[in-house]
């Protein structure tokens, strides 16, 4: 079983250097994307091989997600995050001094097993050091770390990258994950273990139809983003004529609205239900795919859109996490391990889809695309609404629709 933890009277240290560590994780993990031109000058690659350093840290942190909780359960969770960033250090620190790309993607998996460590059990010891009122707050501090590494964390690599060069940037990071170790050891006074976890605990969680669907709107929404995300570039380009100084500023933008929702759902997150978030989260993002597609194409529709686009869909993690939790609290680190497998499974076949859809048919039927993914995340969580409630029927307890008291 999950280990009972008390609440803490002082989380906000704890919750401070969780964020951290997932600021850590998320621009470790992204961090490629500013310094595509420079690591494929430097090993005289194509800039399309070189992305394939994010396609294989997504897809290796996706499959060692869940086999941590597996192989490490039994561990205190504090020590496991620990352990997660010092792998990445050593992983980011190899990247740094590698000499091909062939050696850099064996130390990008090497670095994704240690994120594997780090992103699940920080939401699920979030989750366990406040009561069960305040878990969107925490649980949206704790997730506000990789918001930030999109706004700060990439932009800020590829200035570092042209300032000092492209390996500086991979040894900064890791001594900025060895520092959070320390911050996480020192600064998280929870020391308990997780759930012992077995192989078929997984395949149950991932065939349960509540949990099994939830997983797959996880991965929708995460697609529908990245299918049009990853090009967005080009679209602002090709629908908005836009020039490369404002497509900057509306990648600015763009994170400046994820920020702004991550402070929203601390506040509404434990005000409203669950399940109001999560539709109206999906219902939004599918306005804005279906405007991006239609609207008028001046600058500023690009700038009202992609606001919309990052506050929206960021209302969407903290709730189905929640929720997620209130399936199995017991399962809570393995559920949302998975999820988080989900999320990286997503943001590659997003990307392999927008691909595909912009060489087929053309930069105009990229929102089409996302528009369609959102339709499937959408149908996936009502399935699973409908799977929870069976299943309540059956047992005689409550369906999962988790209110909570108040707004701090």
């Amino acid at each position: 079983m999950q280990a009972s933890v008390s609440p803490s009277s002082h989380p906000g240290r704890a919750l401070a250097a969780l964020s951290a560590a997932y600021f850590i994780l998320g621009t470790g993990s992204l961090a490629v994307i500013g310094l595509i031109e420079p690591i494929a000058a430097q090993w005289q690659v194509s800039h399309a091989a070189v992305a394939q350093l994010v396609t294989v840290f997504a897809l290796a942190f996706a499959v060692l997600a869940p086999a941590v909780q597996v192989a490490a359960a039994r561990l205190p969770r504090r020590t496991l995050i620990v352990a997660g960033l010092l792998t990445m250090a050593i992983g980011l620190l190899g990247t740094a001094l590698a000499s091909n790309l062939a050696a850099a993607i064996v130390l990008r998996v090497l670095t994704a097993g240690g994120a594997a460590a780090v992103g699940p059990v920080a939401s699920s010891l979030a989750s366990s050091l406040v009561p069960a009122d305040r878990q969107a707050k925490a649980l949206s501090t704790v997730f506000a770390g990789m918001t930030i590494a999109t706004v700060v964390g990439v932009p800020l690599s590829a200035w570092l990258g042209q300032l000092l060069s492209w390996p500086w940037v991979f040894v900064i990071l890791a001594g900025a994950a060895a520092l959070c170790a320390v911050a996480v050891r020192y600064g998280v006074a929870d020391a308990s273990a997780g759930a012992v976890v077995r192989t078929h605990d997984l395949l149950a969680v991932v065939l349960r139809p509540a949990s099994g669907w939830a997983f797959g709107a996880t991965l929708g929404q995460m697609a529908a983003q990245f299918a049009t995300y990853t090009l967005i570039a080009v679209v602002l380009r090709g629908r908005f004529n836009a020039s490369p100084a404002q497509v900057s500023a509306a990648l600015m933008v763009f994170g400046v609205g994820g920020v702004a929702a991550n402070v929203l759902i601390g506040c509404i997150g434990d005000k409203l239900s669950t399940e109001t978030l999560i539709r109206g989260s999906l219902a939004a993002l599918a306005a804005v795919f279906a405007a991006l597609r239609i609207a008028p194409t001046h600058m500023l529709v690009a700038f009202v859109l992609l606001t919309a686009w990052s506050l929206v869909a960021t209302l969407f993690m903290v709730p189905q996490q929640k929720r997620l939790i209130a399936l199995a609290p017991d399962q809570r680190g393995l559920l949302l391990a998975v999820n988080a497998s989900a999320l990286y499974l997503g943001m590659s076949l997003g990307t392999l889809i927008g691909s595909a859809a912009h060489e087929w048919l053309g930069v105009r039927t990229l929102p089409l695309a996302s528009l369609a993914l959102v339709g499937l995340a959408a149908l996936s969580h009502l399935l699973s609404v409908r799977a929870a409630r069976h299943a309540s029927s059956a047992t005689g307890a409550p369906a999962i629709s988790i209110p909570a008291a108040r707004c701090p």
